[in-house]
């Protein structure tokens, strides 16, 4: 999870491409085939690591999105984009099923 949680920094601090590198590395070595499911660790056996998983959710919202839980609700802050996305388009996010996109 310690990566998906540099993602969120890195991205925050406007840095896309650590951050993109940051996001891969939290999945990819511990991505099983044939599915893509995620392991503890790289070459374990022992799917599903839903901390992981939620880690990696936690960098597309609040990084990538930046999208950030405050007392008066949610709010998107500056963030930054891997220069090989053209955009990212977060929906149904909050109560309200509101819409937040970042190019």
């Amino acid at each position: 999870m310690t990566h998906a949680i540099f993602s969120i920094l890195y991205a925050r601090l406007g840095d896309g491409e650590k951050a993109f590198l940051a996001f891969k590395n939290g999945y990819k070595p511990n991505a099983l085939p044939p599915f893509g499911v995620l392991a503890e660790s790289a070459g374990a056996t022992n799917p599903y690591f839903a901390t992981e998983a939620g880690g990696l959710i936690q960098a597309m919202l609040n990084g990538f999105g930046g999208l950030e839980i405050t007392p008066s609700g949610i709010i998107q802050v500056k963030s930054k984009l891997p220069a090989q996305w053209k955009s990212l388009k977060l929906t149904g996010i909050g109560i309200d099923k509101k819409t937040y996109l970042v190019k």
